[in-house]
């Protein structure tokens, strides 16, 4: 007899249809850091040979939020209020993988704060602070 999970075990960061699209390899989550992997492919880059900075910041963005949202759900949500990132070298095909590791900063009651290095060859590519407004779920 199969048992369908319950609210707390779906993940909506990984189910979301814009993780599938970009590829993204959610690799691991603990209390205080997550880390998320990206393949770069033809289309991720800008006319330089160069991965885009959306895509780059996309995910940053995404690793953020998985970190953040896994102890809140089901009964709270993040809302990005914003979010600033450094880019500090180029994100080249050649050099392979790219890693967001985001590391928690604060999860407070009504604001949450993580901090996201994206890395490539175990190099730094950028480094960015992401603000979340934590809500609560609308009755449904």
């Amino acid at each position: 007899m199969e048992t369908s999970p319950s609210p707390r075990d779906f993940d909506p960061v990984a189910a979301m249809p814009a993780a599938a699209f970009f590829g993204f390899d959610f690799r691991e989550r603990a209390a205080e850091h997550a880390r998320v992997a990206l393949a770069p492919r033809p289309e991720f880059f800008q006319g330089q040979g160069r991965v885009h900075g959306g895509i780059l910041a996309t995910l940053a963005d995404t690793a953020a939020v998985w970190l953040l949202l896994g102890p809140l759900l089901p009964e709270r949500t993040l809302t990005s209020i914003e979010f600033k990132l450094n880019f500090v070298r180029p994100a080249l095909a050649e050099r392979g993988e790219l890693l967001a590791v985001a590391k928690l900063v604060r999860r407070g009651r009504t604001v949450a704060l993580a901090s996201v290095d994206v890395l490539q060859a175990g190099e730094l590519v950028a480094t960015g602070l992401f603000t979340y407004l934590v809500a609560g779920v609308a009755p449904g």
